[in-house]
C-alpha cells in the first residue's frame, strides 16, 4: 500500500484553554458513567476544560473531559483521545478503561463533533456550558432519530441508506479534525497539566469511521511546532475502504468485529460502515488489520445498569446476551500499539494481520459444525466452545448491538467434550494460546478462567 499523498500540510491554531472547576453543585456531564465508579480504586481524577480557538475558519469553543492519574508522577505520558459520538457516548472509555488505569495512561473525551456539543452537553447543562460554540447546524436528535433500520432489505438499499447516513455526520462536523488535533497539542503543552509524549486517536462504530476519516482526510494536518498530531490511530468497529500507510513512523491498528460485516448485519436490518471486503489491505511496517470471530459491535458481559435496562425489552427467544469478553481483546490491541510506537529498539512490531475466512470474494463468513466463525482473531469462546455465538442479534434496534449466545445443552457437552475435566483442559490451552498469539493480556486471562472456564459443569 503506496503512502497516501495529501494536500498541503496545514499547522493548527495553538488553541485556549479554560479548566471548568468540579463543584458540588456543578459537575460534569457524564456521557459514558460505565465503570466511572472505579476511578478512585485506581486513584484516578476527572478533570474538566473548555477548549477555544479557530477550526476550519470559524470560532468554536467546546468540552473536553479528562481522566488521569491523581499523581501526575504515576502518568505514563500515553493519552488515548476520544472524539465523542455525534449522538452521544465513548464507547473507547467504556472498552479500555482498566486497562488505562491499570498501567498510568490518560484518556480524554473531545466532544469536537458539534451534534453532540452543542445538542448534548451544552443542553444538559446550558449555564455550566454557557461558553459552548459552534456555527448553527443539526444537533444529536437529528441523527439518533433517523438511523436507517429496514425490515427484510436488499443489502444493496441498506448500504445506499447508510451511506447517505454518513454523509450527514461529515456535513456537521467540519470543525473536528481541527479541533481534534489543537486537543493533542494542548495534552503535550502542559495546558492539561499533563505533558504527554505520544497520543493515539480512536473511536469505536461513528467515532471509529471519524478516526477513519482523519487519517484519509485530515493527516495533513499538523500542530503549531509543525509535528504529527497522533502517533498511532485505532480505529474500531466501523470499515470502508483501505487505510492508506501515513509514514513518518504513524501507526495503524484497525480492529473489527465480526458484527461488523455486512452478511452479519443483514439480518438485523441495518447497515453500517463496512463495505464487503473493502477494508483488507496488505500488512506494512504501519499497518495491522484484526477481524475478530465472535465479537459484537458493544459488549455485554460487564453491562452496565442503563445498558440492562435500555436491553431488557428484547426477546431473544431463548438465547442470552453474549458473555464474549470484547474489553479483554480491545486491552490488547491497545497494549499492541503502546509497544509499537515506543521509541527505537524499544518497539515490538504487533502480530500479522489476520482475516476471518469467508466465501470467495463475498464477506459471508466460514462456519463451523456450531455455527461459529472460522478464522480472524481467535479467542477461548470460538476455539473451546460451548455455545453458538451470534455477533449481531436480530432483529433491529437495540438488539443488534450486542451479540448473543444459545448455549449448548449438557448432552452436547458431553458429546463434545466427554468431560468437565477435558473441557477444562483444551479450554485451558485455547487461553494459553490466545495469550502467546498477543490477543489477551496475562492479567484478563486469570480473569476468564476464573468467571468462565472454572463455571463449566455438565
Amino acid at each position: 500500500m503506496a503512502i497516501q499523498t495529501t494536500p498541503h500540510l496545514l499547522r493548527v491554531h495553538s488553541p485556549s484553554i479554560t479548566e471548568l472547576p468540579i463543584t458540588s453543585t456543578s459537575q460534569p456531564v457524564i456521557l459514558e458513567p460505565y465503570h466511572v465508579d472505579l476511578l478512585p480504586s485506581y486513584n484516578y481524577v476527572t478533570r474538566e476544560y473548555l477548549i477555544s480557538g479557530i477550526a476550519a475558519g470559524s470560532p468554536y469553543c467546546t468540552r473536553l473531559l479528562l481522566r488521569c492519574p491523581a499523581e501526575t508522577s504515576r502518568f505514563s505520558g500515553v493519552v488515548v483521545e476520544e472524539p465523542a459520538h455525534i449522538w452521544s457516548g465513548t464507547s473507547i472509555w467504556r472498552a479500555t478503561n482498566r486497562w488505562l488505569m491499570r498501567n498510568g495512561h490518560a484518556w480524554i473525551e473531545v466532544d469536537s463533533q458539534a451534534p453532540v456539543a452543542a445538542g448534548i452537553v451544552k443542553e444538559s447543562d446550558p449555564i455550566r456550558y454557557a461558553a459552548m460554540t459552534f456555527p448553527p447546524g443539526p444537533v444529536a436528535r437529528d441523527f439518533q432519530e433517523t438511523i436507517p433500520f429496514t425490515p427484510d432489505p436488499t443489502r444493496q438499499k441498506l448500504e445506499d441508506e447508510y451511506s447517505a447516513f454518513m454523509q450527514r455526520w461529515w456535513a456537521a462536523t467540519p470543525q473536528s479534525p481541527e479541533i481534534l488535533a489543537a486537543t493533542s497539542h494542548a495534552l503535550r503543552s502542559g495546558q492539561l497539566g499533563l505533558s504527554a509524549t505520544r497520543v493515539f486517536l480512536s473511536g469505536l462504530s461513528q467515532t471509529g469511521g471519524v478516526t477513519r476519516r482523519f487519517i484519509t482526510h485530515s493527516s495533513h494536518l499538523r500542530l503549531p511546532d509543525g509535528s504529527v498530531p497522533f502517533e498511532g490511530y485505532i480505529p474500531c468497529a466501523s470499515g470502508g475502504a483501505a487505510l492508506p500507510d501515513l509514514g513518518g513512523g504513524v501507526k495503524i491498528i484497525e480492529l473489527l468485529g465480526e458484527a461488523e460485516f455486512q452478511s452479519v448485519r443483514w439480518a438485523c436490518g441495518v447497515s453500517g460502515q463496512a463495505r464487503g471486503l473493502s477494508h483488507r489491505r496488505g500488512d506494512s511496517d504501519s499497518f495491522r488489520l484484526y477481524e475478530v470471530a465472535g465479537m459484537a459491535h458493544r459488549e455485554s458481559r460487564y453491562s452496565s445498569e442503563i445498558d440492562t435496562k435500555r436491553f431488557s425489552v428484547c426477546d431473544l427467544a431463548g438465547a442470552q446476551w453474549s458473555t464474549f469478553p470484547n474489553s479483554f481483546i480491545y486491552a490488547a490491541v491497545f497494549e499492541m500499539m503502546v509497544r509499537w510506537t515506543n521509541p527505537g529498539f524499544e518497539a515490538v512490531a504487533p502480530p500479522p494481520s489476520t482475516f476471518l475466512s469467508t466465501l470467495g470474494d463475498t464477506d459471508e463468513i466460514r462456519r463451523d459444525e456450531h455455527g461459529n466463525a472460522v478464522g480472524g482473531v481467535r479467542s477461548l469462546h470460538l476455539d473451546v466452545p460451548i455455545s453458538r455465538v451470534v455477533a449481531a442479534t436480530p432483529m433491529g434496534r437495540p438488539s443488534w448491538y450486542r451479540g448473543s449466545e444459545w448455549f449448548f445443552t449438557a448432552e452436547k457437552l458431553r458429546q463434545v467434550y466427554g468431560s468437565v475435566a477435558e473441557y477444562r483442559r483444551l479450554a485451558g490451552e485455547a487461553v494459553l494460546r490466545q495469550v502467546t498469539a498477543g490477543f489477551l493480556l496475562p492479567c484478563d486471562a486469570e480473569v476468564l478462567r476464573r468467571e468462565t472456564v472454572e463455571s463449566v459443569s455438565f
